[in-house]
């Protein structure tokens, strides 16, 4: 079958139907905007579609949630080649408003999982690792198609004994997210749908897969880059944060203290976790942490100032010295959950991968979707000198996509994309001169 693509922006719409009530109703001459968006932080994908209605479609069907919004849209005419096909729920119209004869309004769209999940709610004793309870969920209670199965699944560490408190499927889900750890104990798994389906993942294996794409910053319009070449060309970016200092201490990316306190033992303990205690427990995309080492007036680094942030918990490490649960209940011990290990860790995990994000707007392409990762080689912004590579370290590296919008209009389709990372590509980690906090001291 022959591919052939013409322009970098090109689609082919193949079904863009409403099916209602009565019947289906092919909306494609009537759409002028359709907006497909997916991120790791949300567990389903959504979008909103905006329509010019000359037939009338508003007095005909309801839009009371019924009705079902089915997507097939392709690069090119009768290719699976960069292919899209997924059915969402459409629970929303708004911004109605007549316009000369016909009407405008936008239609909102969302994964039928997700209203389904609102429907119900668990209250249920779960035994096993967090990625079997999430499994069963979505088995007995989501009920997800094999279609929308296709993602990225991985396996747990550590028996649990836990009971959901009352929440919807897709919260049950992401409750669990929270408190899930790999083999290292680390707690960043993720749980989001994107392009491919339901994912469930650490961000150690997301942010070593390989990367799908280069993307690059070049001028436009040259004479040698075809089609396929313009695809990965960048055509426009924004880096949207590079490092906020203030952020990070509050957040306790660079250093922080656990407190926990056990009631049935009466203990009480104290944990100091810095910057390298969270960052080496993971895999990273780049091979230089995204943190810089600041002394402060004191001679005392961000990294060991344990004062910026403080949690307060519940915790479990005392109980497996106690000689009584031992000997009367000493299968608990197992099964038991270690708030230590997670509430603090996993905030300053999120927080750390979103200091560093950059926003890009590329030619239309479906593949670009959340969980996956670009190789971003952006220039630097300053006269070129011979024998160099004009590239911005400060920037350019491996990326992981955290969210993505498709945008499918004006006979173009453009994606939107936000990338992350908790690397750099610099070659070593910066360190604060004192002579740069004399100077703010003695000016």
């Amino acid at each position: 079958m022959e591919f052939s693509i013409q322009k970098s922006t090109q689609f082919k719409i193949n079904e863009l139907i409403i099916v209602t009530k009565s019947g289906n109703i092919d909306i494609t001459p009537i759409f002028v905007e359709l907006s497909i968006y997916d991120s790791i932080l949300m567990p389903v994908m959504s979008g909103s579609i905006l329509v010019t209605d000359a037939i009338g479609l508003s007095s005909i069907l309801s839009f009371d949630g019924s009705e079902a919004l089915l997507i097939d849209i392709s690069k090119d005419e009768n290719s699976d080649v960069g292919k899209f096909k997924k059915a969402f729920r459409i629970y929303k119209q708004s911004n109605r408003k007549a316009d000369n004869g016909s009407e405008t309004y936008i239609l909102h769209f969302v994964a039928d999982e997700f209203m389904y999940s609102d429907q119900q709610k668990i209250n249920q004793s779960f035994t096993g690792t967090y990625s079997d309870i999430v499994q069963k969920i979505l088995e007995n209670y989501l009920k997800v198609p094999q279609n929308n199965a296709g993602g990225i699944y991985e396996i747990t560490s550590g028996i649990r004994n836990i009971t959901i408190p009352n929440l919807r499927p897709l919260e049950a889900i992401e409750w669990c997210a929270k408190r899930a750890v790999d083999s290292k104990q680390s707690p960043n798994f993720m749980f989001f749908q994107n392009m491919v389906g339901y994912n469930f993942a650490s961000l150690s294996t997301l942010l070593t897969q390989d990367n799908i794409l280069d993307i690059n910053y070049l001028p436009k319009n040259l004479s040698n880059v075809g089609a396929i070449n313009e695809i990965s060309s960048a055509r426009g970016y924004e880096v949207i944060t590079q490092s906020d200092s203030i952020k990070k201490t509050r957040e306790g990316v660079n250093a922080g203290q656990f407190i926990g306190f056990d009631p049935m033992t009466r203990t009480v303990a104290k944990k100091n976790i810095k910057f390298s205690d969270h960052f080496s427990s993971m895999e990273h995309g780049n091979e230089t942490p995204n943190i810089t080492n600041i002394k402060n007036r004191d001679g005392l680094s961000n990294q060991e100032a344990f004062d910026s942030k403080k949690t307060v918990s519940i915790f479990s490490a005392a109980k497996q010295l106690s000689s009584y649960i031992k000997q009367n209940d000493p299968h608990s011990l197992q099964k038991q959950e270690n708030y230590e290990n997670y509430l603090f860790q996993r905030k300053a995990i999120l927080a750390n991968l979103m200091e560093k994000r950059i926003k890009f707007a590329m030619p239309g392409n479906f593949q670009l979707t959340s969980g996956l990762n670009v190789n971003v080689m952006l220039p630097s912004m300053s006269q070129k000198e011979d024998g160099s590579d004009n590239i911005d370290d400060s920037l350019s590296g491996k990326y992981i996509i955290i969210a993505s919008r498709q945008i499918i209009g004006f006979e173009k389709h453009e994606t939107i994309i936000e990338v992350a990372t908790t690397s750099t590509e610099k070659e070593f980690v910066a360190t604060s001169d004192a002579s740069q906090t004399a100077d703010i001291l003695d000016y």
